[in-house]
Protein backbone atom coordinates (compact mmCIF):
# COMPACT_ATOMS: atom_id res chain seq x y z
CA UNK A 1 0.00 0.00 0.00
CA UNK A 2 1.67 3.48 -1.00
CA UNK A 3 1.53 5.55 2.08
CA UNK A 4 2.32 9.38 0.75
CA UNK A 5 -1.05 9.81 0.81
CA UNK A 6 -1.18 9.14 3.97
CA UNK A 7 1.88 11.45 5.21
CA UNK A 8 -0.15 14.38 4.28
CA UNK A 9 -2.19 14.08 7.48
CA UNK A 10 -5.71 15.33 8.29
CA UNK A 11 -5.06 18.91 9.25
CA UNK A 12 -3.37 19.62 5.83
CA UNK A 13 -6.74 18.44 4.46
CA UNK A 14 -8.43 20.59 6.70
CA UNK A 15 -6.41 23.69 5.50
CA UNK A 16 -7.18 23.04 1.13
CA UNK A 17 -10.66 22.37 2.15
CA UNK A 18 -11.02 25.65 4.04
CA UNK A 19 -9.32 27.55 1.77
CA UNK A 20 -11.86 26.61 -0.56
CA UNK A 21 -14.57 28.12 1.45
CA UNK A 22 -14.05 32.02 1.16
CA UNK A 23 -14.38 31.05 -3.21
CA UNK A 24 -17.48 29.41 -2.39
CA UNK A 25 -18.84 32.38 -0.35
CA UNK A 26 -17.86 35.01 -2.91
CA UNK A 27 -20.11 32.91 -5.62
CA UNK A 28 -23.06 32.89 -3.32
CA UNK A 29 -23.04 36.78 -2.85
CA UNK A 30 -22.91 37.35 -6.26
CA UNK A 31 -25.66 35.26 -6.99
CA UNK A 32 -28.50 37.61 -4.92
CA UNK A 33 -30.69 39.38 -6.87
CA UNK A 34 -32.21 42.27 -6.34
CA UNK A 35 -35.92 41.62 -6.97
CA UNK A 36 -36.72 45.55 -7.48
CA UNK A 37 -34.22 45.67 -10.57
CA UNK A 38 -35.71 44.88 -14.11
CA UNK A 39 -37.83 46.38 -16.49
CA UNK A 40 -41.20 44.44 -18.03
CA UNK A 41 -41.87 45.20 -21.58
CA UNK A 42 -44.81 44.73 -23.63
CA UNK A 43 -45.60 44.61 -26.94
CA UNK A 44 -48.66 46.55 -26.85
CA UNK A 45 -49.39 50.06 -25.42
CA UNK A 46 -50.90 50.12 -22.18
CA UNK A 47 -49.39 47.14 -20.49
CA UNK A 48 -51.71 44.72 -22.20
CA UNK A 49 -51.41 41.64 -20.07
CA UNK A 50 -53.12 39.80 -22.81
CA UNK A 51 -50.52 40.35 -25.61
CA UNK A 52 -46.89 38.80 -24.84
CA UNK A 53 -45.27 40.91 -22.13
CA UNK A 54 -41.60 39.77 -20.72
CA UNK A 55 -39.61 40.85 -17.10
CA UNK A 56 -35.86 40.92 -18.02
CA UNK A 57 -33.82 41.14 -14.89
CA UNK A 58 -31.34 43.35 -13.42
CA UNK A 59 -28.45 43.91 -13.59
CA UNK A 60 -28.16 43.14 -17.67
CA UNK A 61 -26.95 44.50 -21.01
CA UNK A 62 -29.02 43.55 -24.11
CA UNK A 63 -27.30 44.16 -27.36
CA UNK A 64 -30.00 42.46 -29.23
CA UNK A 65 -33.61 42.49 -28.66
CA UNK A 66 -33.93 38.85 -30.54
CA UNK A 67 -35.04 35.37 -28.61
CA UNK A 68 -35.94 36.89 -25.55
CA UNK A 69 -38.13 34.34 -23.71
CA UNK A 70 -38.40 32.86 -27.04
CA UNK A 71 -39.62 35.93 -29.18
CA UNK A 72 -37.77 38.82 -30.99
CA UNK A 73 -38.54 42.00 -28.85
CA UNK A 74 -36.67 44.36 -31.37
CA UNK A 75 -38.73 47.08 -32.91
CA UNK A 76 -41.73 45.52 -30.89
CA UNK A 77 -41.72 47.34 -27.58
CA UNK A 78 -44.73 49.37 -27.17
CA UNK A 79 -45.04 50.28 -23.26
CA UNK A 80 -42.46 49.12 -19.81
CA UNK A 81 -42.96 49.68 -16.53
CA UNK A 82 -39.26 49.70 -14.89
CA UNK A 83 -38.88 48.68 -11.07
CA UNK A 84 -37.80 50.66 -8.43
CA UNK A 85 -34.39 49.82 -7.74
CA UNK A 86 -33.99 49.76 -11.89
CA UNK A 87 -32.17 52.36 -14.68
CA UNK A 88 -33.09 51.47 -18.14
CA UNK A 89 -31.17 53.02 -21.33
CA UNK A 90 -33.07 51.72 -24.28
CA UNK A 91 -31.05 52.21 -27.93
CA UNK A 92 -32.79 52.76 -31.29
CA UNK A 93 -30.03 50.48 -32.49
CA UNK A 94 -28.57 46.92 -31.58
CA UNK A 95 -25.38 47.20 -29.77
CA UNK A 96 -26.14 50.25 -27.25
CA UNK A 97 -26.00 52.58 -30.59
CA UNK A 98 -28.68 55.51 -31.90
CA UNK A 99 -31.21 57.39 -29.94
CA UNK A 100 -30.99 56.79 -26.32
CA UNK A 101 -33.64 56.88 -23.71
CA UNK A 102 -33.53 56.37 -20.46
CA UNK A 103 -36.05 55.23 -17.91
CA UNK A 104 -35.76 56.30 -14.45
CA UNK A 105 -36.55 53.71 -11.48
CA UNK A 106 -40.43 53.24 -10.85
CA UNK A 107 -41.04 54.87 -13.84
CA UNK A 108 -43.94 53.57 -16.43
CA UNK A 109 -44.68 54.69 -19.86
CA UNK A 110 -47.48 53.18 -21.81
CA UNK A 111 -47.21 54.54 -24.75
CA UNK A 112 -43.92 54.71 -26.37
CA UNK A 113 -44.85 56.34 -29.56
CA UNK A 114 -45.53 59.72 -26.89
CA UNK A 115 -41.41 59.25 -26.61
CA UNK A 116 -40.88 59.03 -30.59
CA UNK A 117 -39.78 55.12 -29.22
CA UNK A 118 -42.69 53.23 -30.13
CA UNK A 119 -41.46 49.86 -32.01
CA UNK A 120 -38.02 51.45 -32.29
CA UNK A 121 -36.02 50.06 -29.49
CA UNK A 122 -32.94 46.66 -30.24
CA UNK A 123 -30.78 47.34 -27.88
CA UNK A 124 -31.26 47.82 -23.62
CA UNK A 125 -29.04 48.02 -20.41
CA UNK A 126 -30.86 47.56 -17.13
CA UNK A 127 -28.36 48.48 -14.20
CA UNK A 128 -29.41 47.98 -10.60
CA UNK A 129 -29.14 50.65 -7.24
CA UNK A 130 -29.61 54.26 -6.95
Amino acid sequence: MNMSFWRIGLPTIAVIALSCAPVLAADLETQVVDKNCWIEIFEDDNYDMDDPHVKLQGPKEFATLKNLAGKDWSNDIESVVVGSNAKVKAYEDKDFKGTELAFAPGQRVPNLGKLDMANDIESMTVACGS
